[in-house]
């Protein structure tokens, strides 16, 4: 066990299902690193989690603010789980939370844990969810109020709305996997900020810079990539980039990101200088990036390039990737057209960047680009594609 462990200074607390899920996943490599916490109302929950610490908070019906037979002092239930909580903040220096809000144990109680932690000078940081916009107004209304006390705190927190996860599915995924992989995505970007603040300060650590990359609106997105070795390292960075999921103006106007590069053998400076830049050629002027190093063992020799990124701008609902258009008859408005130039397309994103090359090719560029493929509009003009 590190030391850092023994001492309590990095706690990773998951309140709820969701929350208790994700650090019920992490890999044995990385909870060592941590003070794991449970937090829930339901004791069977708390009995079949693999978490050491625990924490059974009042019962639901309590959480929303029960009754007390003085209008003035809180429920019973409330001052019990802030005792609990007191208690276990004790020995934390920084405080990693994760849950997903909209339901009723994270959404009243991560406020309450970000209160007192910040009444005990605890650097916080919240990784939540924010729910599918079809699960209904009330789920919606209790992230909205939960996000808002969160806010209040001043704590940091990176917010993953599930309705950008729609976008990059396929319409036959099975319900299950949808939110397997919402808890992978959570998963994945806090084992990436455990990562920056256990490694060492030349090399991250820095609790401020960190909390400001998530300081007040926006929300927050998880990339990732896999590399057979660092001869691939750049391939895998740009794998990530496009799981991302961002327009070039979202991506531009990021608050901050956070890149870990995690493998078992060193890995070469020219290859992770490559790599690491072509994602800061993405960014704006004003963003931060931060980046780590990881060795853990990997199967194979593979690396994992991650990007955390995070003050991304709320888009508006029912915008891009927000849902899923579905039509209830055949008598709905006909679908709209619309005519793409493909002449104008090169390498996108990576046309700054050294190109990902095989055999002589730059796989950067469009495949029907590289082989001279001409469209039917571009042969009538007789104009050639390049």
């Amino acid at each position: 066990m590190s030391k850092q462990t023994e001492t309590g200074k990095l706690a990773l607390w998951g309140v709820g299902d969701q929350g208790i899920r994700v650090i019920s996943s992490l890999p044995d490599g990385v909870r060592r690193l941590i003070m794991p916490v449970a937090v829930d109302s339901d004791l069977q929950a708390l009995i079949c989690g693999p978490t050491v610490q625990k924490i059974r908070i009042g019962l639901k019906k309590d959480l929303a603010g029960g009754r007390s037979d003085d209008p003035g002092t809180p429920p019973k239930a409330s001052r019990e789980n802030e005792e609990k909580i007191r208690e276990k903040l004790a020995s934390v220096r920084t405080l990693l939370v994760v849950g997903g809000l909209g339901g009723q144990v994270a959404s009243a109680q991560i406020p309450l844990i970000c209160r007192l932690a910040r009444r005990m000078k605890i650097f916080t940081l919240v990784f939540a969810t924010r729910p599918f916009s079809f699960e209904g107004k009330k789920r919606d209304r209790l992230f909205r109020e939960a996000r808002e006390a969160i806010e209040k705190t001043g704590v940091g927190l990176a917010c993953f709305s599930l309705d950008r996860l729609v976008g990059k599915i396929e319409d036959d995924t099975p319900h299950q996997e949808v939110f397997h992989r919402c808890d992978r995505i959570l998963t994945e970007a806090v084992e990436c900020a455990i990562a920056y603040l256990s490694a060492p300060p030349e090399r991250g650590g820095d609790c401020s810079s960190l909390g400001d990359v998530f300081a007040g609106a926006g929300e927050a997105v998880m990339g990732i990539g896999e590399a057979a070795g660092p001869e691939d390292l750049v391939k895998s960075a740009k794998a990530a980039i496009s799981t991302l999921a961002l327009t070039p103006a979202e991506m531009a106007g990021t608050r901050g990101v956070v890149v870990q590069i995690d493998g078992g053998d060193p890995i070469p400076f020219r290859q992770i200088k490559e790599a690491v830049g072509s994602v800061s050629r993405l960014l704006g002027e004003e963003t931060e990036l931060f980046y780590t190093v990881t060795r853990r063992e990997k199967p194979g020799g593979k690396i994992n390039f991650r990007i955390l990124a995070g003050g991304i701008p709320l888009r508006p609902p029912g915008g891009e990737g927000s849902a899923i258009p579905v039509t209830l008859n055949h008598d709905g408005r006909p679908p709209r057209q619309q005519k793409i130039d493909f002449g104008k397309f090169t390498r996108g994103f990576f046309a700054e960047s050294e190109p990902t090359s095989r055999d002589g090719e730059d796989l950067d560029i469009p495949t029907f680009i590289r082989q001279g493929v001409q469209l039917d509009e571009e042969k009538e003009s007789g104009r050639e594609v390049r």
